[in-house]
């Protein structure tokens, strides 16, 4: 008797903590990231009355007589599911969708907690944290893209993320440096007229322009500059359809302000370049004009580029280079009867046959045409007021045609930005922090790293929602979001408990039933030791 009493007895303790352990989850069914646990029971040693037999020639074989002694815990599961996700629309929220659990910074240097909840917040020093623990990932150490974005070093240490480091709060200003055109240029439209009588080639003061660009020019300082490009067609020959083009900025001057593009019989590019048709006087020889800081003028003494005149048929126009100090050179013809000039350093050199290829400026004189490189710079000077240097702004023209249109349309877009302030953060899939700032640019920050283990059942709970480590984890693997099996984030989201009420009170009141039962088992044994008691009494 004194057995079935102990039994029922471990009996009651092992339904105890069952319940323990049903409550917790009941309790904790609303607790962020939580994962519900379960109990399982093994028996106790058994007391063997007899021992098994075999068989033998006389008798049959027995089996063991052995009778129980009760019941224990033999352990509690943790079930790691992924529990269904809350959407919250804060963007510092993060839900996890695979094995993965945040890094947090422990109680002493160099150790580290993990965790599923997701309840990112910022503290006013800029640490990233949940609960107050600082979260980890890679900030530090990173590289730039072509772009200019910023690929974090995900195979070193993790660090905990402080989202103000490394002057993030306030972005400093980028000058300009490049600007973008695209669009349709009207091939139908009326073509500049020439000038008469004695005239700067290319002058444009006259022009009516098919089409504007409007683009902004930011100085280092992050002062912007409005600037017009304008745009005419000026000549077709050949096939080949010229077009000038004119940088205007009421805020700062611009030089060299102008140029050409020319395309060809199907609209598209052939480079900046065109054949130019101009009429000159020829009884003045002080008339000229200048190409991308290329001298042009009757001047000179030698060259090959023909020009038609208006007043002396005999006239002829040749090209000279004037360098900084004022020296003026002149070109030697190659057999096919062109002249190249190449500059490098500041110092122009004459170079044969067919190329110019240097640092500002370069362009080949052949027969009829002047080639320019295919993206032309202006050099934006602000005022003396802002007290910042000139801006150098390279022009691509490469996604620009000229068809047949109603009207001409181009459009452009400068780089470079003003200051601004961190206004807003938002996580993507794989971590990346990405700040928003006032002057309309984003960049990335930081990335948040998450924790593979070998066995994450063998973690231990340590309260606020933390694991640490253990021998029967294994050590913790720092991964990217979305490799690993680590799962990837979702912004704007929680993971709730994976607890399922219905499971737990199915359990409860199984817990609930096996204890009474082991109750009535005491109860009876009480009764038979009070019936033995009256026996001798």
């Amino acid at each position: 008797m004194m057995n079935g009493l102990n039994s029922a007895v471990s009996g009651l303790k092992a339904q105890q903590t069952s319940l323990d352990v049903i409550a917790n989850n009941i309790s904790n069914v609303s607790t962020t990231g939580y994962k519900s646990q379960s109990v399982t029971f093994s028996d106790l040693l058994s007391q063997t009355l007899s021992a098994a037999s075999g068989a033998t020639s006389t008798s049959a074989g027995t089996n063991a007589t052995q009778v129980g002694l009760g019941v224990a815990v033999s352990g509690v599961s943790t079930d790691m599911s992924v529990g269904s996700t809350e959407t919250t629309n804060d963007s510092l929220d993060v839900a996890l969708s695979g094995d993965g659990f945040l890094i947090v910074t422990g109680g002493s240097e160099g150790e580290y907690q993990f965790t599923r909840d997701g309840d990112l917040a910022i503290d006013e020093s800029g640490n990233l944290n949940v609960n107050g623990y600082e979260v980890c990932g890679w900030e530090s150490s990173y590289t730039l893209d072509e772009d200019g974005n910023k690929v974090f070093a995900t195979t070193g240490e993790v660090e905990a993320i402080n989202i103000y480091s490394n002057n993030n709060k306030i972005m400093a200003a980028e000058a300009s440096s490049s600007a973008d055109f695209s669009g349709g240029l009207d091939s139908s439209a009326e073509v500049a007229a020439n000038a008469t009588g004695l005239t700067n080639i290319g002058d444009t003061s006259d022009l009516t322009y098919d089409a504007a660009s409007e683009i902004t020019v930011y100085d280092a300082q992050g002062n912007s500059y409005d600037v017009t490009v304008n745009w005419k067609k000026c000549a077709v020959e050949d096939g080949i359809t010229s077009w000038y083009w004119e940088a205007d900025s009421s805020d700062a001057s611009i030089s060299p302000s102008s140029g050409y593009v020319a395309f060809d019989t199907d609209g598209n590019m052939v480079n900046s370049a065109t054949t130019l048709s101009a009429a000159v006087d020829t009884t003045s020889n002080t008339a000229g004009y200048a190409y991308s800081n290329v001298s042009v003028g009757t001047g000179a003494t030698t060259g090959d580029y023909t020009v038609t005149t208006t007043e002396n048929t005999d006239g002829t126009w040749t090209v000279t280079l004037t360098d900084p100090s004022g020296t003026t050179y002149t070109a030697s013809t190659s057999d096919d009867g062109s002249a190249t000039f190449t500059t490098s350093s500041g110092t122009i050199t004459l170079s044969a046959p067919t190329t110019l290829a240097a640092g500002t400026t370069t362009f080949t004189v052949s027969s009829n045409s002047y080639t320019f490189a295919e993206t032309p710079s202006i050099t934006v000077t602000p005022p003396t007021t802002a007290g910042t240097d000139p801006v150098t702004l390279e022009l691509d023209f490469a996604e620009i045609t000229t068809t047949n249109l109603d009207d001409s349309d181009v459009t452009g877009s400068a780089d470079g930005y003003a200051s601004g302030t961190l206004q807003s953060l938002s996580i993507s899939s794989d971590g990346t922090i990405t700040g928003t700032y006032s002057n309309g640019e984003t960049q990335s920050i930081a990335q948040i790293a998450l924790a593979v283990f070998n066995n994450q059942e063998g973690l231990e709970k340590i309260g606020d929602n933390l694991y640490t480590a253990t021998t029967n984890s294994g050590s913790y693997n720092a991964v990217v979001a979305g490799t690993n099996g680590s799962g990837t984030m979702t912004s704007g989201a929680l993971e709730l408990s994976n607890v399922d009420l219905a499971s737990q009170f199915s359990a409860m009141m199984v817990s609930q039933r096996a204890y009474q039962a082991n109750t009535k088992v005491i109860s009876a044994t009480d009764e038979m030791l009070q019936s033995l008691i009256n026996m001798v009494g």
